[in-house]
């Protein structure tokens, strides 16, 4: 006959009288399983304490480490941008130095010699400002104001005035939004796009003088403008017809391009 119950008997050290429990297998069955569940989940707290407790140890270790990474990422900070400052220096070395769509050593290296940052032009002439550094009344100081004598932008002479090759200007090699400065007070009387010269910015300084600067990225002054020795006109770009970015300026007296380098007051 087959099984279907199980008897338990309980019998007291200090008394005749025993008991009797019976269990069923599918109680016997069901204890089993509780008894396993009861296992894992005791298994899984004490696992669940032990992590708990692991993490509690290791919390100052790991608060230092936080602390290393921090300091780190800040070190790693700093590093990418003089990276950063490096890149751009040496972009604006390149540019200022011609060698940006320049390859040939022997070329770059006479371009070196001849562009030198203290360079000044061999044959420099002393312009006659009728005393103009003697003046000391306000007519005679905007007079000195109206005379195209200052650089209009911070950079290399790449290219210098040629009346034979018909280089009616001289070029500077600059980065590209490098501020275009107006080289003395007057009116702005062009303010626009000129064929081959790209954008281009011309002042009458009205005592003979105007001065054009061209291959411009963007204009700040329109036409109509007054505007003073020293302010911003526009910012160095490459439009009209180039071979990279730089700044093109032309000086005209009475009608006829000169030499802007023999005005400069270095």
């Amino acid at each position: 006959m087959k099984k279907t119950a199980y008897t338990i008997q309980i019998i007291p050290e200090k008394s005749k009288k025993s008991r009797c429990i019976r269990i069923s297998k599918i109680q016997l069955k069901i204890f089993k399983v509780f008894f396993l569940i009861l296992l894992i989940a005791i298994a899984f707290f004490v696992y669940k304490i032990a992590s708990i407790n692991a993490i509690v140890l290791n919390y100052p270790k790991i608060k230092a480490l936080n602390t290393e990474l921090i300091e780190k990422q800040k070190q790693y900070e700093k590093d990418f941008q003089l990276l950063d400052s490096i890149y751009i220096m040496d972009s604006k070395i390149k540019i200022l130095l011609g060698t940006y769509f320049e390859k040939d050593s022997s070329k770059i290296n006479a371009l070196l010699d001849k562009n030198k940052f203290n360079y000044k032009p061999s044959n420099k002439t002393q312009i006659d400002f009728d005393g103009v550094y003697g003046w000391r009344s306000v007519e005679e100081k905007i007079k000195i104001e109206k005379i195209p004598n200052i650089l209009p932008v911070i950079g290399i002479i790449s290219k210098k005035y040629s009346d034979s090759n018909n280089h009616k200007g001289i070029d500077f090699a600059a980065q590209i939004g490098d501020p275009v400065f107006a080289t003395a007070s007057g009116k702005v009387i062009f303010s626009e796009n000129k064929s081959e010269l790209g954008l281009t910015v011309d002042i009458d300084h009205e005592n003979g003088y105007i001065s054009s600067y061209s291959h411009l990225n963007s204009i700040k002054k329109k036409k109509g403008s007054q505007v003073k020795k020293g302010d911003i006109i526009g910012f160095v770009g490459n439009t009209g017809k180039t071979s990279g970015p730089h700044l093109h300026y032309a000086i005209i007296k009475k009608g006829s391009f000169v030499n802007p380098e023999l005005y400069f007051n270095y």
